[in-house]
């Protein structure tokens, strides 16, 4: 009998109570439908299979994971634990996911017939079949109007976002015989089929799964043998279809596709919570697991509850917000309360949700709202971890990590210990090898893994460098902590996104992402070759920055899109689809039109950029005088009046440490002409007279040669008077302004240190200009102030020698004109002059 509307498209709808006969009649196999985590019926099992008596049992499992059973059924296995599978080479799809819990009912009937001796078969389509990625398309049209389980559900409670098989079955569980849960259960299943059938078919894959596990059935009872099948309700009606046996012909071709590398893993009820991002789970695992340990009966379940209320309530004062015994007694009467007006004999999660939310809330969704939320999920997601028995082979993160350290001719466990440190120099971009050493060691390190360590590398004049350098070594450490992270998945990969999805997970539930973590996630995503989750980071970006990300902040992001879209990051090449959204070059004017949202996000923190220009009146930060340099390279794509205008300003009325910069970037946009602008530094130095004109010319010289090495190439006028200012001062000026004049040229970068000291050195004709032959400059600085304060004592008392040397005079002189005063006020060479200003102790070998 077929209970499909599919098979008869015209015909009327089975009634409820004729499709429960069929599931439940003895001609059709022992049928027990479930969700994946149920606890009512996970408890309800065990007495279900002792009453059936089956002599096989099948699960709905892939057929790969058959090798596993026994060791998922071990009574040494604590749940909870994961089956998991990822496509070996060549094979495609993403990787597969199958937690268990004790609450798992596929787990507590692998255990049931481990205990038995009965054997198990995993009767679901195997993973290698081409319709997991080719077949989820629904096969046929329906009337898109509310289905039977729309209709159920608002019947229920109203909310629109209930879950149906908690209402149906969980709820009602309570006193229920496993029997009664079991027509319960079924009757759901076909519920959600029929209701899947009205509104536009079941999907091929749906299908061509049913269609193996009745050639999987058929095949167990070919001899008789009474069989049981534990599998997912929805599919229950089908397997009552009798098959022609040609249906399944092109499953051993299918079969013979690259197989999947399996394993069995501890797993965590943090990542058994469905708001983790992982597949397969339920919400409040450790509710669930109350729930299982009542067992049906509703006052087990109402101690449960109230344990629950209490714990809550505990962890909510932990938390540093009032909360005792009254709350938890309040919640407790309004959970039961709701049961009793909705008709259920017991409260649930739901009702339980609801009660600590009115009571502990107090109407604040922010703030105590927030807490009440983190103490609710400590004490009902929990922190269970779970192993597998320990003569289990060894499955998972390790040896994946092992076999590709292996293939990559890195560093491993081979030696026995900890291994010298092996120092690498990769260039990603160029070699496929050191791509995929590359990736892996990202990977590792996002795991937390102590394997590999990033050292600094700079490319040539400062620019951004395409090689990079590792130092690596396997040490116990490693093994130690991969173990514990092969509960984020079984493949590096796997593990570095289940890590960098929970912590965005964590950022939302604390209302970010904030900038910074937005542009760090997004950078680690992409260096992990992690595509999905780089382009949920890109959305991140583009809805996150604009609004609240600093200047520096804007800036790295459009650095960090500039590379995404050049293909700069190994784990991440370009790719045609990203590229519009990171902000590729200018469409033809025929292909610009798109809707407002779809701006790149380039364009979008451009413009978010060059507004924060004008907010810049007041800091004395660096980064933002090297931010607003970097901005400048941007402009002209983008910046446009807006930009001129606040450039204007800043370079009016901002902090000395922004006139500077903005000057500098004036020039270079040439919005100033390069010689007006230098007159007026100049005239800085000139006017530094006192501790106040000193400080502040520290800070302009220090914005405006954060742009040295750009104006020495493309506008050298605009520093020509500041360095004629410092060879021309006379001596007592200069080394007045000395310690003001240093402080600015201390910001300078290496590259444009460089660069000035070529200039220098070539108009001056000599070499090694700043060498101080192993003097502090600050040392050297102080003794020439000190020189020349003794010489001007010794000139006032007439102790110095004459220029052409032989004995003092006895009495000072007064000159007779202004010119051997001048001559005296220009003893320092320019050499030294600028030695005190851009000298650099030079470190040489002791002799």
């Amino acid at each position: 009998m077929s209970l499909s509307r599919r098979a008869a498209p015209q015909g009327p709808p089975v009634p409820p109570d004729e499709a429960l006969a069929a599931l439940t009649g003895p001609s059709a196999p022992y049928l027990v439908g479930v969700r994946h985590h149920a606890p009512s019926l996970a408890a309800a099992l065990p007495a279900l299979l002792d009453d059936a008596e089956p002599q096989v049992l099948l699960v709905e499992l892939p057929a790969e994971m058959q090798q596993w059973l026994p060791w998922l059924g071990h009574e040494e296995t604590r749940a909870p634990v994961a089956l998991a599978a990822a496509p070996g080479e060549g094979g495609d799809g993403g990787p597969a996911f199958y937690p268990f819990a004790d609450f798992s009912p596929e787990l507590a009937a692998v255990r049931w017939a481990a205990r038995h001796g009965v054997p198990v078969v995993a009767c679901d389509l195997p993973l290698a079949d081409r319709a997991w990625t080719d077949g989820r398309r629904a096969t046929g049209t329906g009337s898109g109007g509310p289905g039977l389980a729309t209709a159920l559900r608002t019947r229920l409670t109203g909310r629109p976002g209930d879950d149906l098989w908690d209402r149906l079955v969980e709820t009602c569980a309570p006193g229920s015989p496993p029997e009664a849960l079991r027509r319960a259960a079924l009757l759901t299943g076909w519920a959600l089929r029929e209701d899947a059938a009205a509104s536009g078919g079941v999907p091929e894959l749906d299908l061509r799964r049913e269609r193996w596990m009745r050639a999987r059935l058929a095949e167990a009872t070919a001899r008789g043998e009474r069989a049981a099948v534990v599998v997912g309700a929805f599919h229950a009606p089908a397997l009552l279809r009798r098959d022609t046996g040609e249906e399944d012909t092109t499953a051993t071709d299918d079969a013979r596709r690259p197989v999947w590398n399996t394993s069995l893993i501890p797993y965590t009820y943090a990542l058994l919570d469905e708001r983790s991002g992982y597949p397969a789970g339920i919400r409040d695992p450790e509710w669930q697991d109350m729930v299982l340990r009542a067992a049906g009966d509703p006052a087990a379940l109402e101690e449960a509850l109230t344990r629950a209320a209490v714990r809550v309530c505990a962890e909510l004062r932990s938390l540093g917000h009032p909360s005792g015994p009254a709350d938890a007694r309040e919640i407790s009467r309004l959970a039961s309360d709701l049961a009793r007006l909705r008709g259920l004999p017991a409260s649930g999660r739901g009702e339980l949700v609801e009660a600590v939310q009115t009571v502990l809330a107090q109407g604040e969704p922010y703030g105590r709202g927030r807490a009440v939320a983190r103490a609710m999920e400590r004490v009902l997601v929990g922190t269970r971890t779970g192993r597998p028995a320990p003569g289990a082979p060894r499955s998972g993160l390790v040896p994946a990590v092992e076999a590709e350290l292996a293939r990559l001719g890195l560093p491993g466990p081979e030696t026995g210990g900890p291994g010298p440190a092996r120092d690498l120099r990769l260039d990603p971009l160029r070699s496929d090898l050191d791509r995929r050493r590359e990736l892996l060691l990202r990977r590792l390190t996002v795991c937390g893994v102590p394997y590999g360590e990033a050292k600094e590398v700079v490319g040539a004049g400062g620019a951004e460098a395409l090689t990079s350098r590792w130092e690596v070594r396997w040490t116990p450490a490693t093994a130690a902590v991969l173990t514990a992270a092969g509960v984020r998945g079984v493949t590096p990969a796997q593990a570095a996104e289940g890590v960098l999805r929970e912590r965005r997970r964590q950022e939302r539930d604390e209302g970010g992402p904030t900038a910074a973590q937005a542009l760090e996630g997004l950078e680690r995503a992409a260096e992990c070759g992690l595509s999905g989750l780089a382009d949920e980071r890109l959305g991140d970006i583009a809805d996150v920055l604009p609004q609240a990300g600093t200047l520096p902040e804007l800036l790295a992001g459009l650095s960090l899109l500039d590379r995404l879209r050049a293909g700069h990051v190994p784990g991440l090449p370009a790719e045609p689809d990203r590229a519009p959204r990171a902000g590729a070059p200018p469409a033809p004017p025929a292909e610009r039109a798109r809707p407002p949202g779809a701006a790149p996000a380039a364009e979008l923190l451009t413009a978010a950029a060059v507004r924060q220009v004008d907010g810049l009146t007041g800091p004395e930060d660096p980064a933002d005088a090297h931010a607003l340099l970097e901005l400048s390279h941007r402009a002209d794509l983008s910046g446009g009046i807006r930009l001129a205008g606040a450039l204007h300003r800043l370079s009016a009325g901002g902090s000395p440490l922004m006139r500077g910069a903005a000057g500098a970037v004036r020039v270079l946009l040439g919005h100033e002409e390069a010689r007006v602008f230098g007159d007026r530094v100049a005239s800085w130095v000139d006017g530094a007279t006192d501790p106040g004109s000193r400080a502040a010319l520290t800070a302009r010289l220090g914005g405006l040669l954060t742009a040295a090495g750009p104006l020495l190439e493309a506008a050298a006028p605009a520093l020509e008077p500041l360095l004629t200012r410092v060879t021309e001062l006379p001596d007592r000026a200069f080394l007045d302004r000395l310690p003001a004049l240093r402080g600015g040229f201390d910001t300078l970068s290496p590259a444009a240190r460089a660069r000035l000291l070529g200039a220098v050195e070539e108009e001056l004709g000599a070499a090694r200009v700043a060498d101080t032959d192993g003097v502090a400059p600050a040392t050297l600085a102080t003794w020439t102030g000190a020189g020349y304060a003794a010489r001007g004592a010794l000139r006032a008392l007439g102790l110095l020698p004459p220029p052409g040397g032989g004995p003092p005079q006895g009495a000072p002189e007064r000159p007779e004109s202004g010119a051997p005063a001048a001559a005296e006020e220009h003893l320092l060479a320019p050499a030294v002059r600028w030695r005190l200003l851009l000298g650099r102790r030079a470190h040489r070998p002791p002799a």
